[in-house]
């Protein structure tokens, strides 16, 4: 991401994290279990395989997050933020093309795969979500207090490898917006069954 004022990078991100809860409450609350685990074949997420592999990324990150706001030697903020290299290519892999489309297809490693990694819970996905959006947005707003680009953080796919806490804001968001489009579409399908 371009340099940009970290008032309006975190408004930003705070706006889309709303806009999910609001998709979830309006399309996807009063879905069935049956909907919710409808899968278009048995190589293709269901919805609630979508929300299972969220909130595994959440459970991993929502603490990393926590505890490098509250931890860091880097309270300072500065006024503007702007993405290192690797951060603009994590970011760039998992964001929607202009016309919402998922450009590119990226495998999910086992650990956060629900077809692979039956310990992945299906069940009270909805909720889970929800409430992880909730601590989410608390964090954006947490993350004002400190430098974000001097803050790091471990990838959860390779802890030794770490990101700015900026661009590890960024990514989770994007990457739950790419599943929201994944639910959406598996929700627009004409199988999709009506109860």
């Amino acid at each position: 991401m371009k340099r940009v004022p970290i008032s309006k990078l975190i408004s930003q991100l705070t706006e889309k994290t709303d806009l999910f809860a609001a998709e979830i409450k309006r399309d996807f609350e009063s879905l069935s279990e049956n909907q919710l685990n409808w899968q278009p074949n048995e190589k293709t997420w269901s919805i609630a395989h979508c929300l299972s592999h969220l909130n595994a990324y959440f459970r991993y990150y929502i603490p990393v997050f926590k505890g490098k706001i509250s931890n860091t030697r880097f309270n300072e903020p500065t006024e503007t933020f702007s993405s290192s290299p690797l951060g603009f290519a994590v970011y760039r892999q998992v964001k929607l093309g202009k016309v919402k489309n998922i450009k590119r297809k990226l495998k999910s490693v086992k650990d956060y795969n629900p077809l692979i990694n039956t310990s992945l819970p299906l069940t009270k996905v909805r909720e889970e979500y929800l409430d992880h959006l909730v601590e989410f947005k608390e964090l954006l707003q947490e993350s004002k207090e400190v430098n974000l680009r001097k803050t790091k953080c471990p990838l959860s796919l390779r802890p030794v490898v770490k990101l700015n806490l900026g661009d590890a804001l960024i990514f989770i968001t994007y990457h739950n917006e790419r599943h929201m489009e994944q639910m959406q579409r598996v929700k627009r399908m004409r199988a999709f069954p009506s109860a």
